[in-house]
């Protein structure tokens, strides 16, 4: 795959820039100068009317209120403290030219400590971002993950269509949120795998029924002793990509954590701010306290339910059912894979003869899983130093 071009992905200019509205600053600026400009009354002034008022009650017998009207305080007057019209134009000058004149953002990295410092500014101007060839490029593409997991068909046109597009429009690929949904064992993490291999793009597996999942997709605070970025984060900034492929597992077993305070942290409430496209624009991490547009992700979710999903990520995400794997799909994956794997004919051929025969005699279904092991085994076998 090919890389070009450089697509903004620390925000840091955006965070600290300043926004200013010429209105309210022309109000602060007014406010402030009336209080420069304002001279309350000496200490000695308000004595002297404190007495007098004291005087008139004790010899004539006044009331509060007679006393107050005879003797008020110093007035305000409004020329005092209201600002002249030099001083005015003084105001609106510099609200207009703070407002829409180019302000010197703050330095985004002088909270931030020196070694990761330095792993940001290398990306201030961009990431680049593995981009397809061409429609023909994504056909054949399609065409090789279907001969080798037919099965997959329907998350395999999914990817198809992103990829055509992809090339069409001349963009970054990007694979819209979808979530793969069947029976456990059918290789659905392993397609997502091979597509991210197939596309030469970084890949990224979170288990979601892990407690701390949470933690690993978004990262961790400052203030924590394990405080750490989350790892898309982490990947991104290591194979510097903007455009990974994040495989979430076991979607319907997310669950959440509580802290010894009580605060609940929900798997499904951090995906949620990745998954959103209007988060993920500028999603802030909580480690670095700083906005990148985490928007070019690739989600494969995948699930062996929906009953127990959160309605706001189903929302948010296609849902492709898949059906089960055959035993004439197991066979065919596994005389494929052997050939890969370099084994020979006479190893292939007993692995395919254990795919057909062993539901029987385990007295379950083979799964993906259960292929995979029977080829590691017969290379392991073949491989075997001879004893003499």
């Amino acid at each position: 795959m090919s890389t070009k071009d450089l697509y903004p992905f620390l925000l840091a200019e955006q965070a600290t820039k300043p926004k200013y509205d010429e209105k309210e600053l022309i109000a602060r600026f007014t406010r402030h100068l009336q209080k420069l400009c304002f001279t309350p009354p000496s200490q000695e002034d308000l004595q002297k009317v404190l007495d007098a008022r004291t005087a008139l009650k004790e010899t004539r017998g006044a009331s509060d209120e007679q006393a107050a009207f005879s003797h008020p305080f110093p007035p305000l007057h409004a020329s005092e403290i209201l600002p002249r019209m030099r001083d005015e134009e003084r105001i609106a000058r510099r609200a207009k030219r703070l407002a829409h004149g180019k302000t010197v953002p703050l330095d985004p990295f002088a909270d931030l400590r020196k070694e990761e410092a330095e792993k940001l500014k290398p990306i201030q101007d961009g990431l680049p971002a593995v981009m397809p060839e061409d429609e023909h490029w994504a056909d054949e593409i399609a065409a090789a993950l279907h001969d080798e997991m037919p099965w997959m068909g329907p998350a395999t046109e999914h990817a198809w269509h992103a990829l055509r597009r992809a090339a069409r429009l001349g963009e970054p690929i990007v694979l819209r949120p979808v979530i793969l949904n069947g029976p456990w064992g059918i290789g659905k993490s392993a397609w997502a795998r091979r597509l991210a291999k197939r596309l030469s793009m970084p890949s990224i597996e979170i288990d979601a029924s892990k407690s701390a999942a949470g933690f690993a997709l978004t990262g961790l605070e400052r203030g924590w002793g394990s405080a750490q970025a989350g790892r898309p984060l982490e990947v991104i900034l290591q194979r510097r990509l903007i455009n990974p492929l994040c495989v979430v597992d076991e979607l319907c077993k997310a669950g959440s954590a509580t802290s010894g305070k009580g605060t609940r942290f929900s798997f499904s409430d951090a995906l949620l701010s990745l998954l959103e496209p209007a988060t993920a624009k500028h999603w802030e991490c909580p480690m670095y306290r700083l906005p990148f547009d985490m928007s070019r992700i690739s989600w494969v979710l995948t699930s062996n339910q929906t009953a127990t999903i959160e309605p706001a990520v189903l929302n948010r995400c296609q849902v492709i059912d898949l059906p089960d794997v055959t035993a004439d799909d197991l066979v065919r994956f596994a005389r494929r894979q052997g050939v890969v794997m370099g084994l020979d004919q006479a190893a292939i051929d007993a692995v395919a003869e254990a795919v057909l025969r062993g539901p029987a005699m385990a007295r379950r279904r083979f799964s993906l899983r259960d292929v995979i092991r029977l080829l590691e085994r017969a290379e392991t076998l073949q491989h075997k130093p001879v004893l003499h």
